[in-house]
């Protein structure tokens, strides 16, 4: 008998990266489930059959390593099928506010971690020639708000990597593919990386813009789609034969960012600002 296809899935422990483990495994995948929080990886693993918890912080080399090093054991030296890179939270404020230590960790998350990542997975995959990557962006790695422009750079980043990567590994049989979710009802702007209080002195001169901003995005959040909803479509993107380049999900988002892309920049400002209510 065949042995199943293993994945990888970074940020397990909650949100988007807990139902894309469940999911995954649901379709007879063998899943490592990778996060910092080994409580919450352990109760994954125990509630599902077919999810293996590895401790990892992915913004640190020497944890990457020890878990690689525990999944290639674990594997026979193959490696993973699918690597999902998901881990990640929301910074959120005008660009002023953000302290640049908050900055540094937030890429050292979003983007450093992830390509940390694809390096570890990408010999294994080569050697057997095949294999396939999804990275997580947001539809803020497409058109970017107010407020967003930390959170948003990291997912730029995400998609510059990940457009020259997918040409660089084809011709090894390996795919990648971007998933870029609108507003999901999941806690990512809540990890304790995002809600660590740094004032600034420039806080009261964005005051209005802060809190038309929270309002706004609380708004959409309690009413945008599931992490489950996301989580089918990474397993998807994971499984099809020939899947595309990068999936918007909802679907209904694309009309909003042909829309805002579209438009000239200084009328896109307008509309962006009108959308948060502020001035």
């Amino acid at each position: 008998m065949d042995s199943p296809p293993n994945a990888l899935v970074t940020g397990a422990s909650s949100g988007i990266g807990r139902a894309t483990a469940i999911e995954l495994a649901r379709r007879g995948f063998r899943v490592f489930a990778a996060a910092r929080r080994e409580d919450a990886l352990a109760e994954l693993a125990e509630s599902m059959p077919g999810i293996v918890a590895v401790a990892m912080d992915v913004s640190d080399p020497e944890s990457v390593d020890r878990a690689w090093a525990k999944i290639q054991a674990d594997t026979g030296g193959s490696g993973v099928d699918v690597l999902v890179n998901n881990a990640g939270f929301a910074l959120a404020g005008p660009i002023e506010t953000l302290a640049a230590g908050r900055l540094e960790r937030q890429f050292g998350t979003n983007v450093f971690g992830m390509l940390s990542l694809i390096r570890t997975v990408l010999p294994a995959m080569r050697a057997r020639g095949t294999g396939r990557i999804v990275n997580i962006s947001s539809v803020v790695g497409r058109v970017t708000f107010p407020g967003m422009g930390g959170y948003g750079a990291t997912k730029y980043a995400v998609e510059a990597i990940s457009d020259a990567l997918r040409l660089e590994v084809a011709p090894f049989g390996i795919d990648v593919v971007l998933i870029e979710p609108s507003f999901v009802a999941t806690a990512i702007g809540a990890s304790a990386d995002a809600l660590e209080v740094v004032p600034s002195p420039a806080d009261d001169a964005y005051r209005e813009l802060i809190a038309r901003g929270r309002d706004y995005m609380t708004a959409q959040v309690a009413k945008g789609i599931s992490a489950d909803r996301v989580a089918t479509a990474i397993a998807d993107a994971a499984t099809r034969r020939n899947p595309r380049p990068r999936y918007l999900v909802p679907g209904s988002a694309m009309a909003l960012v042909a829309v805002l892309t579209a438009l000239p920049d200084r009328l896109a400002d307008r509309v962006k600002l009108r959308a948060i209510g502020a001035r």
